[in-house]
């Protein structure tokens, strides 16, 4: 039984649990002032400001293009099991997915096309505002 317990009391000695939230502040982003097929590029970029970085394509940023501003924020969850100082980690898993998503969409003449924004809290995906123009 004492072996047990500090068997017990090792492993979890190891253990660590971390979260990671990446650009909370999307989450306070307004954008119920938009109008599809009104509002501009420039009028967007200048009351929200431009988008924090969420990756790279083609070596260029993904978040921002002549089409599409991409905010993003990201939740990871990382759970560590780690056993001494030789074998560490030992386990290790993490998620990351997207907690609050902001993406809005122009047409060729840079005014706003669509207007898309979800938030993910626990499993669920819930859709805050989805708008296109002539919807």
């Amino acid at each position: 039984m004492r072996a047990a317990w500090l068997l017990a009391v090792a492993l979890c000695a190891g253990c660590s649990f971390s979260r990671v939230r990446t650009n909370p502040e999307v989450a306070e982003l307004e954008t119920g002032w938009i109008v599809p097929g009104q509002t501009t590029f420039r009028e967007v970029a200048e009351r929200l400001g431009m988008p924090p970085p969420v990756g790279r394509a083609d070596d260029a940023p993904a978040y921002v293009s002549a089409e599409a501003l991409h905010w993003l924020s990201t939740d990871t969850k990382t759970f560590e099991l780690k056993v001494g100082y030789i074998v560490s980690p030992i386990f290790r898993w993490s998620r990351t997915v997207a907690a609050d998503d902001v993406l809005i969409r122009f047409d060729e003449a840079g005014r706003v096309r669509q207007v898309s924004r979800t938030r993910r809290r626990g499993g669920a995906v819930e859709v805050l505002d989805f708008r296109g123009e002539g919807a």
